[in-house]
C-alpha cells in the first residue's frame, strides 16, 4: 500500500485514532435549527466524511458566549451557529444523534468550542443598541467606525465557566474530545495576543491567562481522559504580510511572533493541552488561514508545524502537532509526516470536494480524487451570504441529507452540448443515472473557461482538477458514455433525435467601442489565454481593462511570469469586488508586491502592478491610453479591508461623485480586455423556438456567467431530475 505513513494508528491523549488524517473544522453554520440543535443536514454531512474513512472529525465553530458576545446571535436570540451551552436536553439530543452517526465507521469526533467573534463579528447588533465586545477597545473589522468595548474580568470568567459546561455537555453527548478555537483573530485570539489585548489591569492583562484558564476549566469539568486540541495561529504574520510601514500604521506594530507562539504552546501544554493544530494568520490576512488556489502546496507545514514539533522534541514535551495548509495532494501530506514536521495532518476543503479522499488513497485510487480548486465560493461565500457550507466541485456537499442519485428504469436519450465543467457534470450524472448520453464539444478538450484559466501558473489547482475530471470522463466513456469532440452543434444535428437537450454553450465576449482603439494593439483576455499568453518581443507595457478577478489574475500572471510592466484599470469602486475575501486579499497582496504563490517576499513582484479602481479608459492614441480617474477613490491595495455584502447597510460608506475625475495618460504596448462576458444562449433559444426536444435546458455560463458553483450545482440538479 502506498502512503503507509498516513494510515498508521496513533493517539491524541487517550483517544485512539485509526489513521493520521483529521478533518479540519469546516463551518457547520446554518446546519442547526434556530435554537442551535444540529439537524439531519449536519449529521449527514459528518456521516459522509466518517464513511470516507477519516480518522478524526472536528465540528465547525460552536460558540460558548451567548448572552455575552452579541455578534453570535441574531434577531429574537436565534443563531446561525449550533449551540451546546447550558443544560438544554433538546439541544443535546441533536449532538447525541451526530456522534452516534459517525461512531459505527470507526471515526472519532471532537467538538470545536469558541469564545465568540468579538471584533470580527457582524457590527449589526450595534445598530440595535447593543454594545459590541472585545478584549480591549477595538474597531470592528467590517465597519471600523463601530467600536468594541472591553469585556470585564467578570464576563471573561463567565466565558471560561461556559467553556467547561459546553465541554462536559459534549462529553456526555458522545464526543471524544474538544478542540479550542484559539486562532484567526476570533475573540479567544483577541484575548490572548498583542494586536488586540491592551489591558493594563486585572487578571487578563496577562495575554496567556485566558487560554490557560479555559484549558484548566475543561480538564476540571471533564477529567484528564478527555483530550484537548488547541487551534493556534503560531503567528498572525501581519508584518510579514504587509511590510513594516503598513504593519506599524494599520496594526500598531503588534502581533504574536513565532517565538512567542511556541512559548504559548508550552504553557498551554502544561495546563493540559494534548495536541496543537498549528495555523498562521488572522482575519486581516485571511489568505493565510484560508489559503486560496494561488498558494503552493504544503504552504507552511515546515515553517510552523515543523518548528513546533522540533521544539517539543528538544524540550521532551509529550504533545502532538497537527499540520494544516494545502495538504490535499497525498504526496504532500506523506512528505509532511515523513519529514517529521507533524504527527497528523488536517484536510478541510479537500474533504468537502471528496469525502472519500482517505478511502481512495488507502485503496490506491489516487487518480479518482476530486480535488479542491481553492475558489471558496461554496465553503465560505455561501454561508457569508446566508447559506450553509457546500462545494463548487462537489454538488452533494452540504446536501447529503436530500440529494441522491437514483438509477432509472426509463430510458431517455440525452444530448449535452459543451464540455465545460457544467456540461461534464451534466453528462456524467445523467449517464450514471442510466440514460443514453452523448456529450458534444466544439474543441478537442474539456474544461471550457477552466481550461483557459489553467494556462496561468497560479491556477495549478485548476489543472489538477481538470486532470481528475478527464479521468472520470474516460472511465465512463469506456463504459458507454458517448463523447464527440470537434463537433459544432446546430439545430439540424440534434432536432428530434433526443428526448432532452442540455445547452452548456458557455459565454460570448465583446470588446467595447473606445475612441482610437484601432490605433493600439489589443486582444480579448480569453483569446489571449487561448493563444498561451503569447507576447510579441517589443511589448513591455500592458494595460488590462477590467478590475475583476480575471483582469487581476491575467495582469498578475503577465507581471509574474513574463516580467512585464502591468496596469489594471477597473470601473468599480473596489478592485475584485465579487470575489471571496481570502482570494481577493491574496491577489491584492501579490499585486502590490508584498507576497507570492510561494508565500515568500523574495519571490514577490519586483515591479508592483499599478491599479486604478473607479476609473475607465476613455480613448486611445497610438500607444497612449487616456483614463478618467475618480479623485475620490480609495487606495486600491487594502487587502486587510473586507467588502460588505450588498444586503448589509453600512451607514458610513459614501458614494463617489462620478463627476470628480481627472485625466491620466498611460503608455500601452498591448491592451487586454478582461471584461464580463454574456450568456451564449443563441442555440438554446433556437432549439426552444424549433421545439427540438421535449425538455431543453440552459446551464452554466450560457445561463449565468461567472459562477462555477452555480454551474455545477445546476447541472447536477437537472441531470438527477430529468
Amino acid at each position: 500500500m502506498a502512503f503507509e505513513k498516513l494510515f498508521e494508528p496513533s493517539n491524541i491523549g487517550t483517544c485512539n485514532l485509526m489513521n493520521r488524517i483529521i478533518m479540519a473544522p469546516m463551518a457547520n453554520i446554518n446546519m442547526a435549527d434556530p435554537i442551535g440543535r444540529p439537524t439531519e443536514k449536519m449529521i449527514a454531512y459528518y456521516r459522509e466524511r466518517a464513511k470516507g474513512g477519516t480518522g478524526l472529525l472536528i465540528t465547525g465553530l460552536v460558540p460558548v458566549s451567548f448572552g455575552i458576545d452579541p455578534t453570535v446571535s441574531e434577531d429574537n436570540d436565534t443563531t446561525y451557529f449550533p449551540r451546546i451551552d447550558g443544560t438544554s436536553r433538546t439541544r443535546l439530543s441533536g449532538w447525541r444523534d451526530l456522534t452516534a452517526a459517525v461512531r459505527p465507521y470507526g471515526s472519532k469526533i471532537f467538538i470545536q468550542l469558541s469564545a465568540g467573534l468579538g471584533r470580527v463579528g457582524s457590527p449589526e447588533p450595534a445598530l440595535k443598541g447593543k454594545d459590541l465586545r472585545s478584549s480591549s477597545f477595538n474597531k470592528n473589522f467590517y465597519v471600523p467606525h463601530t467600536p468594541h468595548f472591553p469585556l470585564s474580568d467578570r464576563k471573561i470568567r463567565k466565558i471560561v465557566k461556559s467553556f467547561g459546561q459546553c465541554a462536559v455537555n459534549a462529553k456526555v453527548s458522545g464526543f471524544d474530545g474538544v478542540q479550542i478555537h484559539g486562532h484567526e483573530g476570533y475573540l479567544m485570539d483577541q484575548l490572548t495576543s498583542d494586536p488586540w489585548n491592551r489591558r493594563k489591569i486585572g487578571r487578563y492583562r496577562n495575554k496567556f491567562q485566558f487560554g490557560i484558564d479555559v484549558v484548566k476549566e475543561i480538564k476540571k469539568r471533564c477529567g484528564n481522559d478527555f483530550p484537548i486540541i488547541y487551534r493556534i495561529d503560531l503567528t498572525q504574520a501581519l508584518e510579514e504580510s504587509y511590510g513594516k510601514d503598513i504593519f506599524k500604521k494599520q496594526f500598531r506594530g503588534k502581533e504574536r511572533k513565532i517565538e512567542e507562539g511556541v512559548e504559548f504552546c508550552k504553557v498551554l501544554h502544561e495546563a493540559g493541552v494534548d495536541a496543537f493544530d498549528v495555523d498562521k494568520g488572522c482575519y486581516d490576512n485571511w489568505f493565510w488561514p484560508h489559503p486560496p488556489a494561488y498558494f503552493d502546496d504544503a504552504i507552511y507545514a515546515e515553517e510552523l508545524a515543523g518548528r513546533l514539533r522540533s521544539y517539543f522534541r528538544k524540550e521532551n514535551i509529550d504533545a502532538k502537532v497537527i499540520a494544516v495548509g494545502k495538504l490535499g495532494k497525498p504526496e504532500f501530506a506523506e512528505r509532511v509526516l515523513d519529514n517529521g514536521w507533524a504527527d497528523y495532518f488536517m484536510l478541510g476543503r479537500p474533504l468537502l470536494a471528496d469525502p472519500y479522499w482517505t478511502k481512495k488513497v488507502k485503496e490506491g485510487r489516487v487518480k479518482e480524487i476530486v480535488h479542491c480548486i481553492g475558489d471558496h465560493e461554496g465553503c465560505i461565500e455561501s454561508f457569508k451570504m446566508g447559506g450553509h457550507i457546500c462545494c463548487a466541485v462537489n454538488p452533494y456537499t452540504g446536501f447529503e441529507d436530500c440529494k441522491k442519485l437514483i438509477r432509472t428504469d426509463v430510458m431517455k436519450r440525452i444530448a449535452v452540448i459543451g464540455a465545460g465543467p457544467a456540461g461534464c457534470e451534466a453528462a456524467m450524472t445523467a449517464y450514471k443515472k442510466g440514460y443514453d448520453v452523448t456529450l458534444f464539444e466544439k474543441t478537442d478538450h474539456i474544461g471550457g473557461q477552466l481550461h483557459l484559466a489553467g494556462k496561468m501558473m497560479i491556477k495549478h489547482d485548476i489543472r489538477r482538477y481538470l486532470e481528475n475530471l478527464q479521468f472520470q470522463l474516460d472511465l465512463l466513456i469506456e463504459d458507454g458514455l458517448k463523447v464527440e469532440f470537434n463537433k459544432v452543434v446546430t439545430p439540424d444535428v440534434i432536432n428530434n433525435k433526443f428526448d432532452v437537450i442540455l445547452c452548456c454553450t458557455g459565454l460570448e465576449t465583446s470588446i467595447p467601442n473606445i475612441e482610437g482603439l484601432e490605433s493600439v494593439r489589443y486582444a480579448e483576455a480569453r483569446e489571449f489565454l487561448k493563444n498561451d499568453m503569447d507576447i510579441p518581443d517589443d511589448v513591455k507595457d500592458v494595460l488590462v481593462i477590467g478590475g475583476g478577478i480575471m483582469g487581476c489574475e491575467v495582469g498578475y500572471s503577465l507581471a509574474y511570469e513574463k516580467d512585464l510592466n502591468v496596469v489594471v484599470v477597473g470601473k468599480n469602486k473596489d478592485l475584485i469586488p465579487k470575489t471571496v475575501m481570502a482570494n481577493r486579499s491574496q491577489m491584492l497582496w501579490m499585486m502590490m508586491g508584498e507576497g507570492s504563490p510561494s508565500g515568500k517576499k523574495d519571490d514577490a513582484l519586483k515591479k508592483p502592478i499599478k491599479a486604478y479602481n473607479a476609473s475607465e479608459v476613455i480613448r486611445f492614441s497610438g500607444n497612449k491610453a487616456y483614463l478618467a480617474v475618480n479623485k475620490g477613490r480609495k487606495a486600491p491595495y487594502t487587502p486587510w479591508k473586507a467588502l460588505i455584502p450588498e444586503n448589509v447597510n453600512n451607514p458610513f460608506e459614501k458614494d463617489l461623485d462620478p463627476g470628480n475625475v481627472k485625466e491620466l495618460e498611460l503608455t500601452a504596448d498591448l491592451v487586454l480586455f478582461a471584461t464580463s462576458g454574456k450568456p451564449n444562449n443563441s442555440l438554446f433559444n433556437q432549439l426552444l423556438k424549433e421545439n427540438s426536444a421535449k425538455e431543453i435546458y440552459s446551464i452554466g455560463d450560457s445561463s449565468e456567467p461567472g459562477n462555477l458553483w452555480k454551474a455545477i450545482t445546476n447541472a447536477n440538479e437537472i441531470a438527477r431530475n430529468i
